[in-house]
């Protein structure tokens, strides 16, 4: 594991890192520990869940929070690096190039943010469903398609 250097402000760090953000506890300010994700982490957490696993978001947070030694994990930031790792993974996917970070194992294909990722809902649910049966089909990329004609 990744030592995640502490930082006693959010502002303007590379990712991953550790602050202190304050919180409000019974009308008080109060400072909770919290992890700042980098996109590997996220990555790798995802990339974790065995084929055909789902968990949320909200689990993983749960568990590299822990795992790192903070309360929570950043919840914006989170999402910004799921969007960036499903950017990539659905990249890879359309060119053939593997599946990359399964990232569909985390999203609920019947919630709202599930359509606004690459691929849409479909390309998640027909993931999930392929997991489940043991299918990792791949699309020939363009470039064999192209050799090919």
């Amino acid at each position: 594991m990744t030592e995640v250097p502490f930082f006693p402000s959010p502002e303007g760090h590379e990712l991953p890192f550790l602050s202190d953000k304050p919180h409000r506890v019974g009308g008080k300010l109060v400072p909770q520990r919290m992890l700042y994700p980098s996109r590997q982490m996220l990555a790798e957490a995802i990339a974790a869940l065995p084929p055909g696993a789902t968990a949320d978001l909200a689990s993983i947070r749960a568990d590299l929070a822990r795992r790192h030694g903070a309360e929570t994990t950043c919840p914006v930031t989170s999402q910004h690096m799921l969007q960036e790792v499903a950017a990539q993974a659905h990249e890879a996917w359309t060119k053939g190039q593997g599946t990359g970070t399964p990232f569909w194992r985390i999203v609920d294909p019947d919630r709202p943010s599930a359509r606004r990722l690459p691929g849409g809902v479909d390309f998640i649910r027909a993931r999930r469903q392929a997991e489940r049966e043991g299918k990792n089909e791949m699309p020939q990329s363009r470039k064999q398609e192209k050799r090919d004609a």
